[in-house]
C-alpha cells in the first residue's frame, strides 16, 4: 500500500484576505464554487453559492485526512471543472474556481464549461497560486504549447511525466519514478501545471482563441505582500462597449463580507448547516 503523499499546505495566506473580499464585490445573484473544501469563498450578501465537487463529503474527507478537524463547504452537487452537465447553459451568475485549475490535465476545457453555464455579463472568479511563494518553486512553468496539446489531443500521453516532475521537484523523493507511479495509481490531484500572472495571462489569450471563448479581464490582483501566495483574476463572459463594474462596487474595499455574512458562512459549512439551509432559504424568500 503506497504511503500517503507529503502534505502541501495550499491554503491562501491570511494577508490576502483583504484581496479576496475586494475583488469578491462583482459577485452577485445565483452561482457555484468548485472545489471548495474547508475554504470556501466569503461572498456579499447578494451572492448565494452552491457548491460544487468532484465527491461526495465523506469520500473527500477519507482522501484529505489532514483536514479532519476543519468544517468542510457542504457539497450540494456532483461534478467536476471540466463536466458541469448538472448546469444547463447560460443559467450562472458566477463560477469561483479557487486553487483549481493548476490541478486539472485539461484546464482548457475547464474554461470552456465555465463559459457555457455563465449568462452574458457573468462572472468567473479565478485565483492560482504564485510558483514563487509556494512548493512550485522548483518547477518550470508550463509551456503553452503543452496546454494547447492536451486540449487537442487529451492529457493522458503526458500524465506520468507530469508525475515525476512532482515527485522529483516537489516530493524530493529519492525514488521519483516509483513515487510518480504510485501516485498515478492514486489518482492523487497534484498541481499538474505552473503558472506565473504573466505566463498564465499568455495562456488565457491563447485559450480564449482556441476554444472561441469570450471573455474580458475586469480586474486582477498580484500577490501584495511577501507571504501573499495567490494571484486572483475577475473575468467576464462577453465582449461589451461599454464599462462593467461590480454591482457591489459602492462597499469599500475589504468589506464584501460583513460580519453577519462571515458568521452565516461558517454556520453553512458545519454540521448544522444542512439542518438550517432549508429554513435559511424560507425566511430569505419571505422577506425579500
Amino acid at each position: 500500500m503506497p504511503s500517503p503523499p507529503r502534505l502541501c499546505d495550499e491554503s491562501p495566506h491570511p494577508s490576502g484576505a483583504t484581496k479576496r473580499q475586494r475583488l469578491a464585490r462583482w459577485l452577485h445573484g445565483n452561482g457555484i464554487e468548485i472545489g471548495a473544501l474547508h475554504r470556501p469563498l466569503d461572498v456579499p450578501r447578494t451572492a448565494h453559492v452552491t457548491y460544487v465537487d468532484r465527491l461526495p463529503e465523506p469520500v473527500l474527507r477519507s482522501h484529505y485526512p489532514e483536514l479532519s478537524s476543519e468544517a468542510f463547504a457542504p457539497v450540494e452537487v456532483l461534478g467536476t471543472a471540466e463536466d458541469l452537465s448538472a448546469f444547463r447553459d447560460g443559467t450562472i451568475d458566477f463560477v469561483i474556481a479557487n486553487h483549481l485549475l493548476e490541478h486539472l490535465e485539461d484546464p482548457i476545457r475547464a474554461l470552456t464549461e465555465f463559459h457555457r453555464v455563465l449568462r452574458r455579463d457573468g462572472v468567473l472568479y479565478l485565483a492560482l497560486p504564485d510558483p514563487r511563494i509556494s512548493f512550485d518553486r522548483d518547477r518550470q512553468l508550463t509551456a503553452l504549447e503543452h496546454l494547447l496539446d492536451e486540449y487537442r489531443q487529451g492529457p493522458a500521453a503526458n500524465r506520468k511525466a507530469h508525475y515525476l516532475d512532482w515527485a522529483i521537484n516537489v516530493d524530493k523523493d529519492p525514488q521519483a519514478e516509483l513515487r510518480a507511479r504510485q501516485l498515478d495509481e492514486m489518482d492523487y490531484s497534484i498541481h499538474f501545471h505552473v503558472w506565473r500572472p504573466d505566463t498564465f495571462l499568455e495562456f488565457l489569450q491563447a485559450a480564449k482563441r482556441e476554444a472561441g471563448l469570450e471573455f474580458e479581464l475586469a480586474a486582477y490582483a498580484p500577490p501584495e505582500s511577501p507571504d501573499d501566495n495567490e494571484f486572483i483574476l475577475i473575468l467576464l463572459k462577453g465582449d461589451s462597449t461599454e464599462l462593467r463594474l461590480p454591482q457591489n462596487g459602492l462597499q469599500p474595499a475589504g468589506t464584501a463580507a460583513s460580519p453577519w455574512q462571515a458568521v452565516r458562512s461558517r454556520v453553512k459549512r458545519s454540521p448544522v448547516g444542512p439542518v438550517l439551509r432549508p429554513i435559511y432559504r424560507f425566511v430569505r424568500g419571505r422577506f425579500r
